[in-house]
C-alpha cells in the first residue's frame, strides 16, 4: 500500500527527443493542477517512442507517441 500510495505522487514524461524547459514547465503545472501539488514530474528522453511523447501518472498513462500508434496499426491488422 506504502508503493501505491507512492506511485500516486510521481509522473514520468518520456519524450522521443528532449522538451524545451518552457513546455517542461507548462507540462508540469497542467499535471500537479490534475494530481495535486505533491506530485513530482521527471523527464526522460526514450528514442524508441519515434516521436510524441508519453506520460504515466499513478495508475493513469497517457500514449500520444509514434510508436504507441504503429503497435495499434499492427494489431489492428
Amino acid at each position: 500500500l506504502v508503493r501505491l500510495e507512492q506511485t500516486q505522487h510521481i509522473a514520468t514524461v518520456a519524450s522521443a527527443t528532449p522538451l524545451s524547459a518552457e513546455f517542461q514547465s507548462s507540462l508540469q503545472e497542467k499535471l500537479v493542477q490534475i494530481y495535486g501539488p505533491s506530485l513530482s514530474v521527471a523527464f526522460s528522453v526514450d528514442p524508441a517512442l519515434i516521436g510524441g511523447i508519453r506520460i504515466a501518472a499513478g495508475d493513469d498513462v497517457y500514449d500520444g507517441s509514434l510508436n504507441a500508434r504503429l503497435a495499434a496499426l499492427q494489431t489492428a491488422f
